[in-house]
């Protein structure tokens, strides 16, 4: 037993044995979200304890293990969590929408601009991975996608995701492959104070599905590709720039020749084809951060019948953090337009945002926080009872541990 002991003793001193970490979030506010339609109706209001505004719930474990010759093995997994809700492990609420308990994300009048509410999507990431000092680091899994890191993660947003800061960021992800994907990444290390991170994958699912089940032909692609470049060489500076082209065919297909010898089905699904770009940076002046984002991206839709269509997504916003000690008031302002164009060329649009948002943040160690903030999100596009205001002002505690 004594040998056992000192043996295994030995090996956790060598690093042979995986370092696992668990971490997470908890943040709960108290506050008033309100969605307002274009006669200037009220479509719904809620009250009351609610999930927190700063960031989302999740808890998570990370390891690594040490390999010898500057390779290491690393793992994530990570779920979100709803702290005021029964089912802890099984819902999410979406971060803009309504939180209605008894409501799907994906459905009901109650629902309102944008699926809010509440969806069983409670990975938020999980993947593993090998790293090298000199080489950089390879992930295999469900990841964050280039599109999420820079718009939400990289310290480009000094707001939340909620009304007032949700469509700069976040406005139409999901015509570009989303937040969240299956993906192969490459992340290398820095040269010349650049690094660059590489993706290939798709969504949750396969990036390609063929089958002749029940003699019906199914072809179905979604792949993504995507480049995501970060400069911080000069002091208090940083910036990232990030591509991504997404391509993706309905699950019936565009009338497939043949799939394993069946012959396809005509449909009227559509092949699009979305191209973002994205830019955002942040400077320290020590004390105040200014920050933004902007990006610019284009759907091209191709149906089985021939018919043709275009979307544009322009969205932008830019932020002033103050850095007084343990205060850090923050304010900051977006817009975001989307315009269709229909087969003949008539452009219409289709969503014409302005958003505002600010509050405060105190911080009462490295790891707790209290704020109150509040925020507007306006579509000036939207037309009679469809939800054209979204507010929010709420209270809360934010814990990182």
């Amino acid at each position: 037993m004594k040998k056992t002991l000192v043996a295994m003793a030995a090996l956790a001193a060598t690093g042979a044995f995986a370092q696992v970490t668990m971490y997470g979030s908890i943040d709960v506010a108290f506050g008033v979200k309100t969605h307002t339609d274009a006669n200037g109706a009220t479509v719904s209001k809620a009250t009351g304890v609610m999930e927190g505004l700063n960031a989302g719930n999740r808890i998570g474990f990370r390891g690594t293990e040490d390999l010898g010759s500057g390779l290491k093995a690393n793992f994530v997994i990570e779920n979100g969590i709803n702290i005021t809700n029964g089912q802890l492990f099984s819902t999410r609420s979406g971060a803009a929408g309504q939180q209605i308990d008894g409501v799907a994300a994906t459905g009901g009048a109650n629902n309102n601009m944008p699926a809010g509410a509440y969806t069983t999507s409670t990975n938020r990431q999980s993947y593993v991975a090998l790293e090298s000092a000199t080489l950089g680091q390879v992930r295999l899994g469900y990841q964050y996608t280039n599109l999420y890191a820079l718009s939400t993660n990289s310290g480009y947003m000094n707001g939340a995701e909620q009304p007032g800061s949700d469509v700069a960021h976040l406005m139409s992800n999901s015509v570009f492959g989303g937040t969240r994907a299956n993906a192969v990444t490459y992340m290398s290390p820095r040269f010349s104070d650049v690094q660059v991170t590489l993706q290939h994958g798709a969504g949750a699912g396969r990036e390609l599905v063929e089958s002749n089940a029940a003699n019906t032909a199914v072809d179905s692609t979604a792949v993504r590709n995507s480049i995501m470049l970060n400069y911080n060489g000069v002091k208090n500076l940083d910036v990232s720039y990030a591509y991504t082209a997404y391509m993706a065919r309905s699950a019936a297909g565009v009338t497939p020749l043949s799939v394993f010898g069946v012959a396809g089905t005509a449909s009227t699904s559509t092949d699009s084809i979305a191209k973002l770009h994205q830019l955002g940076a942040s400077y320290n002046f020590g004390m105040v951060k200014l920050t933004g984002t902007y990006n610019n991206g284009k759907s091209d839709d191709t149906s089985s019948t021939g018919a043709a269509s275009s979307s544009t997504y322009v969205s932008q916003q830019i932020g002033v953090e103050g850095l007084f000690g343990a205060f850090r008031p923050f304010a900051q302002i977006g817009s975001g337009k989307i315009i269709s164009t229909t087969a003949a060329g008539v452009d219409s649009t289709v969503g014409d945002y302005k958003t505002q948002q600010f509050g405060m943040r105190y911080d009462l160690s490295k790891r707790t926080l209290v704020y109150i903030m509040t925020g507007t999100t306006k579509d000036d596009s939207a037309t009679t009872t469809a939800t054209a205001k979204r507010e929010v002002t709420a209270a809360g505690i934010y814990h990182s541990f």
